[in-house]
């Protein structure tokens, strides 16, 4: 024969175990974007320290639809003496001080400072200006991250640095002390007793 208690208690327990679910998933949810977000720091980082990849805001549309405004280009460095038509690299042309990521169309001259005729895929025709490259290396793009271009372009203003590293930290921080918290020894939980 069940006790009367039992089950409300039983109803109790179910009870908190409800109330207890925001608390968990919330915890949760915060854990995850703890996560993503080191994942992601830890990502770009060991992509520029082992692969040498960069990662560069789209500005303009001369490149669509291989890539728009506000997309992010992936570039590697690449020998100058392997650039061939067809690649896309990133340059600054004569007389500017903005880099574009245009493809090249021809390669003359020495392999060792070849001179480039670029076009952008948007673009009617080739640029007006001819790109002769100095330096042993330039970025080849390598690929593109749609929508990405836009918190890279907030990212190089000194204040949105700042806050975004200050918020990460807080982030960081308050979820590391809230599981220092919550994860101390638990007592047993005390149960009223039953007469037999």
């Amino acid at each position: 024969m069940h006790s009367p208690h039992g089950g409300r208690h039983a109803g109790q327990r179910d009870g908190s175990a409800v109330a207890a679910l925001p608390a968990v998933a919330g915890r949760t949810v915060r854990a995850l974007l703890t996560a993503v977000v080191v994942c992601l720091v830890v990502a770009v980082g060991a992509g520029k320290l082992f692969l040498h990849l960069g990662m560069s805001p789209v500005l303009t549309g001369s490149m669509r639809p291989a890539f728009a405004p506000g997309d992010a280009i992936v570039t590697r460095p690449v020998a100058v003496s392997q650039l061939r038509p067809g690649m896309v690299v990133v340059f600054v042309p004569p007389g500017h001080e903005t880099p574009y990521a245009h493809r090249i169309v021809s390669v003359s001259g020495p392999r060792s400072h070849p001179v480039l005729v670029t076009k952008g895929d948007a673009n009617p025709a080739p640029d007006h200006w001819r790109v002769t490259l100095n330096a042993p290396t330039v970025s080849q793009v390598v690929g593109s991250l749609p929508k990405v271009g836009y918190p890279l372009s907030w990212l190089r203003e000194p204040r949105w640095r700042a806050g975004v590293i200050g918020a990460l930290g807080l982030l960081m921080t308050t979820v590391l002390t809230r599981s220092v918290l919550h994860s101390g020894p638990r007592t047993a939980s005390r149960r009223p007793a039953h007469a037999s």
